[in-house]
Formats: structure tokens, sequence, C-alpha cells
């Protein structure tokens, strides 16, 4: 989790919890098309389909948006035959279209709406081209469809909310917390319990910071016994002062600049002892010198004495010889 994209999502959060159910954002629905359905029309049709329902989800008031809910279309044939033009013979195809609002999640289908559409082209391909284009994104019976897939929608809200919140609340205790807060995400405004459920996405981002909180410590206290303390300051910042355990963090930093401190202090003595124990060695060797020319200067000395000590007692030859 980055910071700032963080610190903007709780905001976006908080924020949504204090608009007015009025103002809050539709029912999140998706386009669910089968495979079948896929294989049916090729990709190219796929994707002009999916587009086309997109519009028709959008238009009507619902996000465009993975949910529990989705739109999904099935066709069926109901005629196939070809059309002489007098210049050349083409494929008509006649198929009714079935779209379903469905629960992803148990299949329930909410309403559905089938209409009829017509196509013709000189490939597959062409017809069902043409037979998508000429469905009306603005038909009325579409709005209908998806009146009757709210009040649905929030009859069967409020019908499991009671289950949905204690699957949410067991979620939390298995500290399954990303689990949580999408399943709480996935819960339309619409329902009388609204207020109930943005608190507890709320409790439950909490602990998703303190979660991140705690990982982010652990990992600048392994830089630290890494000695990699710009690793150690970079990992703390990325840390989110919203969570309800940012403390630790500003604890952890004294405790960084206090460490550092006496480092310091513990570096600069020993330098100060090593500097100390250098001027002690100088001296004790200058001392020593001294002394060796003391001692030097006191044997020279001796010797000359005693040199002159056996001039003086030593006899001359004369002496010797003439008792002089």
């Amino acid at each position: 989790m980055r910071l700032s994209r963080i610190i903007l999502s709780l905001v976006a959060l908080v924020a949504m919890c204090a608009t007015p159910l009025s103002a809050q954002s539709p029912i999140d629905m998706a386009v669910r098309i089968s495979d079948d359905t896929a294989t049916q029309l090729g990709e190219n049709n796929t994707t002009l389909l999916r587009n086309k329902l997109s519009k028709i989800i959008t238009r009507n008031g619902l996000a465009d948006s993975e949910g529990f809910f989705a739109l999904e279309p099935s066709i069926a044939i109901i005629d196939d035959g070809i059309a002489d033009t007098g210049m050349a013979k083409i494929r008509v195809i006649t198929a009714e279209l079935t779209l379903a609002v469905k629960n992803i999640v148990d299949g329930t289908i909410f309403e559905s709406q089938t209409i009829e559409l017509k196509g013709n082209g000189n490939s597959d391909e062409a017809c069902w081209r043409a037979l998508i284009n000429k469905l009306n994104i603005n038909d009325a019976r579409f709005a209908k469809m998806f009146d009757n897939a709210r009040t649905s929608i929030n009859d069967f809200y409020e019908r499991h909310m009671p289950n949905l919140m204690r699957r949410i609340e067991t979620l939390i205790t298995s500290e399954n917390y990303d689990e949580a807060l999408a399943a709480l995400t996935l819960i339309p405004d619409t329902v009388d319990q609204y207020a109930e459920v943005c608190a507890k996405k709320i409790e439950v981002y909490n602990r998703i910071l303190e979660v991140e909180t705690r990982r982010i410590i652990a990992s600048a206290d392994n830089f630290i016994r890494q000695g990699r303390i710009d690793d150690a300051l970079e990992a703390c910042r990325n840390a989110n002062v919203l969570s309800p355990n940012y403390d630790d963090v500003v604890s952890f930093l004294k405790r960084l600049d206090a460490e550092a401190a006496a480092a310091e202090a513990a570096h600069l003595e020993q330098q100060q002892r090593e500097a100390d124990a250098a001027k002690s060695s100088e001296k004790m060797v200058e001392s020593a010198n001294c002394k060796a020319e003391t001692i030097k200067n006191e044997i020279v000395n001796s010797y000359q004495e005693k040199e002159k000590e056996e001039k003086k007692s030593r006899k001359s030859l004369g002496q010797i010889l003439f008792g002089l």
C-alpha cells in the first residue's frame, strides 16, 4: 500500500459513507457472456455485444463493474433462412436475445427481458453483426427490467444481510481482512443497514492498516540489523499516518534516533580513547627513549671514570724500573 494512494482511498471511503443514500454509488453490475454465446457470435461480435450491453447498464443508472450481479445475454435462433434479393441471395437470421440480471454466486435470476432481432448478411459473422447493431440501448423495456431488478436485488440483500454480516465477521475473526473488505464493498448502498456496513468497512480498513504498519516496522527493524539505515527510514516513510498504530512507527523512529545518537557518542568516545592511547604511547616511547639515553650516558660516564681510575693506578715503566 503506497501512502498517498491509501490516504485517498480512506478519504474516499469515509466520504462515501457520509454521503446521503440518494447520492451514493449505483449497484455494481458487469457484463458476463458465456463461452457458448461467445463461440456462437465469434470474437468480434462478442466484443460488439459486450460494448452495447455495457452502455445499456450505465444508461440505466447502474455501474459497469464487477460485483455480485451480472447482465448475461443468451441468443436463441428462431428462424434461419435465405432471402433472394434478385441480385444475390443473403442469409437472414431471426433470433431472440434474452438479457438476464443474475446473482453470480448462486445463479439466481432477478429479472430478464427477451426481445426479437433480425440480421442479414452473406456470412454468419455479418448476420450476427447486423443483428447486434439493431439492439437499441434506449429501449424502454430495458429500463423497466432494471427497475424491477433493483427492487429484487434490494429485497435480496435485506433478506440476506444477517447471513452476509455473519460471514464478514467470520472473515474478520480469521484475519482475512482483504476478503472481508471486498465483501463489504459489494453491498449496495440501498440497504437499511448501510450505515453499519460503512462502519464495518472503516473497522476492517483500520485493521488492514495495522497489519501493514506492523509489517513495515518488522521490515525496518530487519534493515537496521543489516546496517541498512537508509532502507529502514525509507520503509518507515511508506507507513500510513492514518493507521491506528502509527505511533509505533514514531516510537521506532525515536528509538532508532536514540540508538544512532548513542552509537555516535560511543564512536566519538572510542575515537577519543584511541587518540588518548596514541598520545600515551608517544609519551611512553619518548620517556623510554629518554631513560635509555640517560642509562647510556651513565654507562659511558661510568666507563670513562673507571678508565681514569685505572690510568691513575697504573705504574709507568720508569716507575717500575727505577722506583720513581
